[in-house]
């Protein structure tokens, strides 16, 4: 492995270690009153975009359809972030880093209104990203649903003998 290879995973894994932060900060500027709405509506539009087939690149398109929903996306997150008021920004940041942040508080009161049920959906978390993903296929969605109706009508009963006439 090259050298600035190795560079480039360490800068993604330090910046994978700071999306939590990223989000708890995302997350304050969004509920604060502070910030302009405005700036909420970029944000809003960017998720839209995100969420919404329609794409500048269809996301057919192997590897662009995704990396253009994901620049806009990170375009949005810095464009949202770096426009805040810089006083609003800097209380958020302050509080992501020191774990007070809207967001912690708003989990713990999921997790408690969700009880067991909350865990069980974070351990899953990865199957679920994962079957998403399988979900931009219509035959993998046909499947899925297929299963899915089986499981909840139960096992179908055996077919009746036919007798020759």
């Amino acid at each position: 492995m090259k050298v600035a290879g190795r560079w480039r995973y360490l800068r993604l894994a330090r910046l994978i270690w700071k999306l939590p932060t990223y989000a708890r900060v995302v997350w304050g500027l969004l509920r604060d009153a502070r910030t302009p709405l405005p700036l909420k509506g970029l944000l809003l539009a960017g998720l839209t975009y995100v969420v919404v087939p329609l794409d500048l690149i269809p996301d057919a398109v192997p590897i662009l359809g995704q990396a253009d929903d994901l620049t806009v996306l990170l375009l949005v997150l810095d464009l949202f972030i770096a426009n805040a008021p810089a006083e609003v920004r800097a209380d958020h940041l302050e509080r992501a880093r020191n774990g007070t942040a809207d967001l912690d508080r708003d989990l713990a009161r999921l997790r408690e209104i969700m009880g067991d049920r909350y865990d069980h959906i974070r351990d899953r978390l990865p199957d679920l990203l994962e079957q998403y993903g399988r979900l931009r296929d219509p035959a993998a969605v046909k499947g899925l649903l297929a299963d899915w109706r089986r499981r909840r009508t139960g096992p179908e009963p055996p077919a009746a003998p036919t007798t020759p006439c």
